[in-house]
């Protein structure tokens, strides 16, 4: 009996030992795919910065591939560096592979590319794969959103103060006689400067509007920037019992996710939305009323400055730490401007 008890047990380690086996050869598989995949993109892109001599410089745009927003500022910032006899790859962008966006920063830093423009984000991974590039002489420049405290060369974009007073300005203008609850979204590519000079913004605005104590104010991150994961935080907010009076957004794929959920749920009329960007989702909220307001930026000047920034740097070693962006406020009243230009492009 004792023997056949032991070679139950040695059948349960040799099974146990054989899926370890099968665990790690397939890890093992999976990496070496995933560096030859790495390693055939870093040629590709190596090719093409040394193919030749029709480009002066070649540039990487690094950024969300599914956003509407960033892809617009890639193709006015191709289309400025074209001018200039340069060209603008958007590293990753016909990748099946997701990579990270500090991945992808390593990806055109070995690609030798002679500047990167990035959406950036407020991340220690991020901040690490700047300070790389530019110690090997690669400027970069932040668009959209910063990256404190990186040695990046330049901002493009907005001020978050700012916009944090153009939407106090909107809620101003929805004070009533009660206390309303205030839930403003973050973007997740902030994490925790950007979104408080937002706040701070906002009050400074309702203070100066004398309705500060009419507003309770919160904040909070739905999602990891994912769309789907997006989608699914902010329809778990619609079904939760305790909906706030006024949602303000901070970035494009929020907007449209809260937006559309909205209709979905039947609660148009029960929250207030207050947007970030414009897509068509989103202008049509905002034409149908579902959305009270979107504020948003010009890609074509964002994508226009970075290029001019980063040729600036190269040619002088200067360049100007923050070039602002102005912010556009789009209403019902003025939506229709906006989406015959939509239509145009």
């Amino acid at each position: 009996m004792m023997k056949k008890k032991h070679n139950q047990s040695g059948g349960r380690i040799s099974r146990l030992n054989l899926f370890f086996w099968i665990f790690g050869s397939a890890l093992i598989i999976t990496t070496i795919v995933s560096i030859a995949i790495f390693k055939r993109q870093v040629r590709a892109l190596s090719d093409l910065s040394s193919a030749g001599s029709q480009f002066r410089y070649n540039f990487a745009y690094i950024g969300d591939k599914s956003s509407s927003f960033q892809k617009a500022v890639y193709d006015y910032a191709l289309s400025e560096a074209e001018k200039n006899g340069d060209y603008m790859e958007f590293t990753g962008k016909n990748l099946d592979t997701s990579y990270t966006i500090p991945q992808l920063m390593d990806l055109a830093i070995q690609s030798k590319v002679n500047g990167i423009i990035v959406n950036g984000d407020d991340s220690e991974d991020l901040k690490s794969a700047i300070n790389h590039a530019v110690d090997a002489g690669i400027p970069v420049i932040c668009v959209g959103t910063d990256c404190y405290g990186s040695g990046r060369q330049s901002f493009v974009g907005v001020s978050y103060y700012n916009v944090g007073e153009d939407y106090g300005d909107t809620l101003s203008s929805l004070a009533n006689n009660r206390r309303q609850n205030v839930l403003v979204i973050a973007s997740p590519e902030e994490k925790t400067t950007g979104q408080n000079l937002v706040i701070s913004g906002i009050k400074n605005s309702l203070e100066k509007n004398h309705v500060l104590d009419r507003f309770s104010i919160s904040s909070k991150t739905l999602g990891d920037g994912d769309r789907f994961s997006t989608a699914e935080a902010v329809t778990d907010l619609f079904e939760s019992s305790s909906l706030p009076d006024i949602l303000v957004c901070l970035d494009e794929t929020t907007t449209s996710s809260v937006c559309q959920t909205i209709v979905d749920t039947n609660h148009v009329g029960d929250v207030t939305i207050c947007g970030y960007y414009r897509n068509d989702t989103i202008l049509n909220a905002v034409q149908r009323k579902v959305a009270a307001m979107t504020l948003t930026v010009s890609p074509e000047e964002i994508g226009r400055t970075a290029v001019d920034n980063l040729l600036q740097y190269i040619d002088t070693g200067f360049v100007t730490e923050y070039s602002p962006i102005d912010i556009e406020i789009i209403t019902p009243d003025n939506v229709r401007k906006y989406l015959e230009k939509e239509e145009k492009s």
